[in-house]
């Protein structure tokens, strides 16, 4: 998979996803909703996303987390492709993207016990692939890899979205755990 270029393989990967059933892809979201996401996100704040119709769905997650206690932060996108963040809450609206955002609060993302991160693909060597915008990149960069004591990094995917390794370069933020319907991996980094 390192061999072909990231706009190959970002390019494919949207193709597969876009033929799923819409079945499937219910599925996959009630799936990973049911994994023990005590144990994954420690602390009580906890980032999420709000899911695009081709990834997997995250409401049930986002549920679950706050059944859980945590506090869920969303993303909210803004103008130079960085990210401010706000509480997963009712009054979510949608953005020119047509994806859900909340209002935009003062969070510290270093304070986060864990950042649970869309992804295309992921490689079991920590790499990630997203949609190339490098909205995450951005984000995570001036935050300490979980080694160091910052927050855990979850990207969610579908079971056969998992490599051994995906296109990177070298400002690409690296992964912790790699959630999909079937199974929760730690990444060898």
């Amino acid at each position: 998979m390192v061999s072909r270029s990231k706009d190959t393989v970002r390019q494919q990967s949207i193709e597969a996803r876009s033929a799923r059933e819409n079945s499937e892809i219910v599925a996959a979201g009630n799936a990973i909703a049911a994994h023990d996401w005590s144990q994954l996100c420690p602390g009580q704040l906890v980032t999420c996303f709000v899911a695009m119709s081709t990834e997997p769905p995250t409401t049930k997650l986002r549920v679950q987390l706050r059944a859980l206690g945590k506090s869920v932060a969303l993303p909210v996108m803004k103008a130079g492709n960085t990210l401010a963040w706000g509480y997963d809450d009712d009054a979510l609206t949608q953005n020119s993207y047509g994806i859900l955002e909340p209002t935009i609060s003062q969070i510290d993302l270093s304070s986060a016990g864990a950042i649970i991160i869309p992804a295309l693909r992921v490689g079991l060597d920590g790499t990630r692939l997203g949609r190339g915008a490098g909205y995450y990149d951005r984000a995570l960069a001036n935050l300490l890899p979980h080694r160091q004591g910052g927050p855990l990094r979850i990207c969610l995917v579908f079971d056969d979205e998992v490599d051994d390794s995906v296109p990177s370069e070298s400002h690409d933020a690296s992964i912790d755990v790699i959630v999909t319907p079937t199974a929760v991996t730690w990444v060898a980094t």
